[in-house]
């Protein structure tokens, strides 16, 4: 039996730990929180749906783990309103050959990410390739990553985990992290015991089971899916170099 540890007993506390974590984490910078907000707003006006953005907190986490690691060259797959984004550029600051490219379809919230980075003036430090990331990360073939987001639509995950691999875009100490691979705990348990089994479709935490349960058996790689933020299922390709 697996042993489980309950840490928040219910979703009051969890909330309040999820506030006391942010408070006491390294906060990202005033422009960042303000195009937090601003893009709550632009989601409100557009009828886009906000919670597609990673949190304030999964932000923290990020740009502290990219710093750890000593990341320099990170290739975000889904930029939606460019939050993610502003927290990688913060994350590349100390790094002078550092670099972030990111692949996203045109429109709406591409556009205002594109405005953002302007009037935030990284627009130098960001490369935004426009167009189905499926095919568009072909063009990055050469160059290497030392993190890869994957966070774009849920069924394309493995196209594109399996494009980056295929193209060896990764550094050899590079990880891909996939955003949402839990999916609310849907791709666990989409009973009526998880409510929110009555407010999203199969559709899409059927196809990240699919992603989780293709990384588990792809023998090139291993990884850890963590229960932290919507899941993150951490993935690195392993070392064949004889010891």
């Amino acid at each position: 039996m697996h042993a489980v540890t309950e840490l928040h007993p219910n979703t009051e506390v969890s909330n309040a730990v999820y506030e006391y974590s942010i408070n006491h984490s390294t906060p990202v910078p005033k422009h960042i929180d303000e195009h937090r907000q601003a893009s709550i707003e632009f989601c409100e006006k557009e009828n886009e749906e906000a919670n597609m953005m990673i949190n304030t907190l999964q932000a923290q986490f990020l740009i502290f783990w990219a710093r750890a690691q000593g990341v320099k060259r990170v290739l975000e797959i889904g930029m939606f309103t460019g939050y993610s984004a502003l927290a990688w550029v913060e994350a590349l600051r100390d790094q002078p050959e550092g670099g972030l490219v990111c692949l996203d379809l045109p429109g709406k919230t591409s556009a205002f990410a594109l405005q953002t980075f302007a009037k935030y003036g990284v627009s130098d430090k960001v490369q935004v390739i426009e167009g189905n990331g499926q095919t568009t990360i072909d063009s990055l073939a050469g160059q290497k990553f030392d993190l890869v987001f994957i966070d774009a639509d849920k069924s394309g995950y493995i196209t594109y985990f399996e494009k980056v691999l295929s193209l060896n875009l990764l550094s050899p100490s590079g990880v891909i992290i996939a955003d949402n691979a839990l999916r609310r705990g849907l791709v666990a348990d989409d009973s009526e015991r998880n409510p929110a089994s009555a407010r999203y479709s199969k559709e899409t935490h059927q196809a990240l089971d699919r992603f989780n349960k293709f990384v588990r058996d792809d023998p090139r790689v291993e990884h850890v899916l963590l229960p932290a933020f919507d899941g993150l299922n951490f993935i690195r390709v392993k070392n064949t170099t004889p010891n």
